[in-house]
């Protein structure tokens, strides 16, 4: 009764693990079947080993950009400036699909940190491009409009990505090399396979 019960049961997890990875005693299974079950094997091995790998990428990436992030931080300050000029809205043409730009170049005023009052050409949101309208700019350390400095959220963020991406692309080679490996020995399966057949039935079953 005990046998009986063990016996309905479903195989152990590890136990269909080896069967799948061909490392399971079993007559039935090929050469080929525990070729790619260690080739199976051996790829989550690598994509798990992968893993330290690609966090420390992503560690390395995340410090480069917080210390740039920093140096643009010191570097960079933001300003107010006021809209002199509202700015031409480009005319669309009919049957015009080209995307309208969302910035905008303008003539304003700005007062930098420690220094006189300035007139020039800045780039703000087309929201922005009217005159009398105020907005914010980030400016250089010499007085010059640039983008604004890159976050430590920022920084983080990216290299999770960078990490991540890492990760994926190893992952899609092993894929990749696997699905060779496989369709070979698809191959040679399909060969043994039909010189076994025609040995068994005969050449005219063959034909």
């Amino acid at each position: 009764m005990r046998n009986n019960s063990r016996a309905g049961r479903p195989p152990h997890l590890c136990k269909r693990l080896l069967r799948r990875l061909g490392a399971a005693r079993n007559p039935l299974v090929r050469r080929s079947d525990r070729v790619e079950g260690l080739l199976a094997g051996i790829a989550v091995l690598i994509a798990l080993l992968a893993v330290p790998f690609a966090m420390a990428i992503g560690s390395a990436d995340i410090a480069a950009e917080t210390a740039a992030s920093d140096a643009q931080l010191q570097s960079r300050h933001q300003v107010t400036a006021t809209v002199l000029t509202t700015a031409a809205q480009p005319v669309a043409s009919v049957g015009d699909t080209a995307p309208i730009a969302n910035n905008a170049r303008v003539n304003a005023v700005w007062q930098p940190m420690n220094g006189a009052t300035r007139t020039g050409m800045i780039t703000v949101p087309n929201g922005s491009a009217t005159e009398g309208t105020t907005t914010p700019i980030w400016l250089d350390q010499a007085g010059k409009q640039t983008t604004a400095p890159l976050t430590h959220a920022d920084a983080v963020t990216n290299g999770i990505l960078v990490g991540a991406f890492t990760w994926l692309c190893v992952v899609a080679v092993l894929a990749g090399a696997f699905w060779v490996a496989r369709r070979v020995l698809d191959h040679r399966r399909a060969a043994r396979w039909a010189d076994e057949w025609a040995q068994f039935a005969g050449p005219e079953a063959v034909r």
